[in-house]
């Protein structure tokens, strides 16, 4: 696995990558989370010998900052400008593959374009969340005097960073190992101001109405853990109902992290998908 720093668009960024043929497998991770997230599937694929690439996100990991008003609008332009960086002149078209935040951006790219040929949407937030979720959310918004005052106080980055790695283990994938690598890009209570706010942004984004089934032409797989707690399946109908040959795919007891704590069951879909593109 080849650990790179390079520039797409304005953005300058961090990509994962294996080597390996067929289509790029483009990995697009979560909200808070980064090409990280995506490694021991990066592992599995490579073993299969499928080329691809996990990219850090504008915002998160060691990528820059986000510059938009329009969080989604803006990862839009990243994904098609990453794409043209990292597909070879002969490259098929990619398989865009999300997990969470980024499986919203995945199925956005799902519509009529020459460089996307298949999309995998792991736990997308675009179709719903639970409501647990949403009563937290409104919570954390009554608590924003509170979060200020916290904000400021000068936790050591060891102790935030174990702090993130417990909620990773704890909350969205049971059975992690080497949780400490989640929280690595942590470095302070300064990055929470910073991800809380942008969490706020992308939440009203989603509620808003972030996805157009009927622009969704390119074959759409959904994978969700059965023990998701964030994002609820039930969301899963309405694009099943408006989008022709999509299909769900259900991992019993796997979390809101399919990627880590069902790697191999993710990286069977996968060579399903990259079978049927080549048929």
């Amino acid at each position: 696995m080849v650990e790179s720093r390079i520039t797409v668009g304005d953005c300058r960024t961090r990509i994962l990558e294996v080597p390996g043929s067929g289509p790029l497998v483009l990995l697009l991770h979560g909200f808070a989370d980064s090409a990280d997230t995506w490694r021991e599937l990066l592992a599995e694929l490579a073993r299969r010998g499928h080329r691809a690439v996990a990219i850090d996100l504008p915002g998160f990991g060691r990528a820059s900052a986000v510059g938009r008003v329009d969080l989604l609008a803006e990862y839009d332009e990243f994904v098609t400008a990453a794409l043209v960086s990292l597909r070879r002149a002969d490259d098929a078209p990619a398989v865009l593959v999300g997990n969470s935040m980024g499986a919203t951006v995945a199925l956005r790219a799902a519509g009529d374009r020459p460089d996307v040929a298949a999309v995998v949407a792991l736990a997308p937030a675009g179709l719903g969340f639970h409501p647990v979720l949403h009563k937290a959310s409104n919570a954390l918004d009554t608590l924003v005097p509170v979060l200020r005052v916290a904000y400021h106080v000068p936790y050591p980055a060891i102790g935030v960073r174990v702090a993130v790695a417990g909620y990773y283990r704890a909350r969205l994938a049971p059975g992690l190992r080497n949780a400490w690598r989640f929280g690595s890009h942590f470095h302070g209570m300064a990055d929470f101001r910073r991800v809380g706010a942008l969490g706020r942004r992308l939440m009203a984004e989603v509620q808003a109405g972030c996805l157009d089934f009927g622009a969704m032409s390119a074959p759409v797989t959904l994978i969700w853990g059965s023990a998701d707690p964030v994002c609820d399946v039930a969301g899963a109908s309405t694009l099943l109902d408006a989008v022709p040959g999509s299909r769900l795919v259900m991992l019993h007891g796997s979390g809101h992290l399919p990627q880590i704590d069902a790697t191999v069951a993710v990286a069977d879909v996968l060579d399903g998908v990259v079978e049927q593109l080549a048929d």
